[in-house]
């Protein structure tokens, strides 16, 4: 499944404006694109992603990359046919995302994106 990596962490904050300037000012990172509560922040071939309170499932998940769509397809259903529990199914244009539970409750996404920005 990691052939392409981990392709981003996604972190809960209290206040996005606040977060990107520590990010931005502190540590020199830049955010590439802010809609509806969500930040993302390149640093190399990775991204950091701030979520806004409110928005998403949890305080803190990390998502592979995967090369196709169908690939996200295939993994969902080796996952339902393996009694996981599927927690998010995310269809948009050209991104697709389920997430997953690890045994401590930490959630895993497994993600195609061809949106053009960081993920």
């Amino acid at each position: 499944m990691a052939s392409l990596g981990i392709g981003h962490v996604g972190l809960k904050v209290d206040d996005l404006e606040t977060s990107v300037e520590f990010y931005r000012n502190i540590l020199g990172l830049h955010s590439s694109m802010r809609e509806r509560g969500v930040a993302r922040i390149p640093s190399g071939r990775d991204t950091l992603v701030l979520h806004e309170k409110g928005l998403g499932l949890s305080g803190f998940h990390f998502g592979f990359r995967v090369d196709s769509s169908s690939k996200v397809d295939e993994w969902q259903a080796w996952l339902r046919g393996a009694n996981i529990v599927i927690y998010e199914d995310v269809t948009e244009e050209k991104y697709r995302s389920i997430k997953i539970k690890d045994p401590n409750g930490y959630l895993i996404e497994i993600f195609h994106d061809e949106r053009g920005i960081a993920e």
